[in-house]
C-alpha cells in the first residue's frame, strides 16, 4: 500500500488544484424547453466590432437518434457566432455526443466560409450575447 500512496496523493493534489477551475460555473441557462436545455458559456464570449463568436450546448432531454449511427444524441456543443448588427448567425463547429460523452459527429467550417442566416425573432441567446432585444 506504501507504494500506491505517492501516486494516490499526486492525485488528490491535482484534483485539488483543478476543482477550483470546475467550480467557476459560466455557463448561463438561455433556454429550458421540455425536449433541451440550451446554455451559453459567458467565459467563450469573443467580440469583434458587431460580431461575437461563443461556444453554445444542447442537452437532450427527448430520444433524438443521430441519422448516422441511430445512437441517442445527448448533447451538441457547438461555437456559434452572431452578427448583431445584421441579425444574423453562424456555426463554425459543432460537435454531437452520445451517451457517456462519446462523440458521434464533428463538422467544423473556416469563419470565412461560414454559412449565415437570419437569426430568428425568439432567438434567446440574442439578448445575451448582443446585449440588446
Amino acid at each position: 500500500m506504501i507504494h500506491g500512496l505517492p501516486i494516490l496523493l499526486t492525485g488528490l493534489l491535482a484534483g485539488l488544484l483543478v476543482s477550483p477551475a470546475w467550480s467557476e460555473n459560466t455557463w448561463r441557462v438561455v433556454s429550458d424547453r421540455p425536449n433541451e436545455v440550451v446554455s451559453i458559456d459567458l467565459a467563450s464570449l469573443q467580440r469583434n466590432a458587431g460580431r461575437v463568436d461563443f461556444r453554445e450546448q444542447r442537452r437532450k432531454r427527448d430520444e433524438q437518434l443521430h441519422p448516422g449511427s441511430q445512437r441517442p444524441v445527448r448533447a451538441i456543443l457547438s461555437r456559434r457566432a452572431f452578427d448583431c448588427e445584421r441579425r444574423r448567425m453562424a456555426t463554425l463547429s459543432r460537435a454531437v455526443f452520445t451517451d457517456d460523452d462519446a462523440l458521434i459527429e464533428h463538422q467544423a467550417v473556416r469563419p470565412q466560409q461560414a454559412a449565415w442566416q437570419a437569426l430568428p425573432r425568439d432567438e434567446p441567446a440574442f439578448r445575451l450575447v448582443c446585449g440588446r432585444s
